[in-house]
């Protein structure tokens, strides 16, 4: 089987949730390259073998500084590590790579967390600016407006985001 059919098996493997039979199947290549430590240090991110996962994406990433879903992997991997300083520079070669929507949002949200809401929202604007529909970026930013007292803004992008903003007596739900 050609390295393009096996990447794809083992990507359907992953599509429906058979982690160990990747596993298996990818612990029997003999010429490891930054797919297969990838695909391996994902799957064990996802089966929270942190140690391993690491291991194995730190491999990719030396193997091939050009993937941003590496540096993004990484960056989730350091979060639930709770180094959030290795998760955002992490984030920040994802987004160097190819400005990945995904890094911006998950990088604006560390910011959130910080209570660092300039950075948090230049970061839900770049993603804006390269897709003002993209539906996690309008909530997020919704959500930083909101938590800064803007409600005409936080309306207008949680509805960009949700679509259904329900208002009650004492709340504001998103449904």
């Amino acid at each position: 089987m050609d390295e393009n059919n096996f990447i794809k098996k083992i990507v359907e493997l992953i599509k429906f949730g058979d982690f160990n039979r990747a596993l298996e199947q990818l612990n029997k290549v003999k010429n490891e390259d930054s797919n297969i430590y990838f695909l391996r240090g994902s799957i064990y991110l996802n089966l929270k073998k942190i140690d391993l996962a690491e291991e194995n994406l730190k491999l990719a990433a030396k193997l091939n500084n050009k993937n941003p879903s590496i540096f993004h992997n990484l960056a989730v991997l350091y979060v639930s590590k709770g180094d959030k300083e290795s998760a955002k520079s992490n984030y920040l070669k994802a987004i160097d790579i190819n400005n990945n929507l995904i890094s911006l949002c998950e990088l604006a949200s560390l910011y959130v967390e910080e209570k660092n809401y300039n950075d948090a929202q230049k970061y839900f604007e770049i993603a804006l600016k390269n897709n003002p529909d993209h539906k996690k970026a309008n909530l997020g930013l919704g959500n930083l407006y909101m938590i800064k007292n803007d409600y005409n803004n936080s309306f207008k992008y949680t509805y960009k985001g949700t679509g259904l903003i329900r208002f009650g007596n004492t709340d504001i739900k998103i449904i």
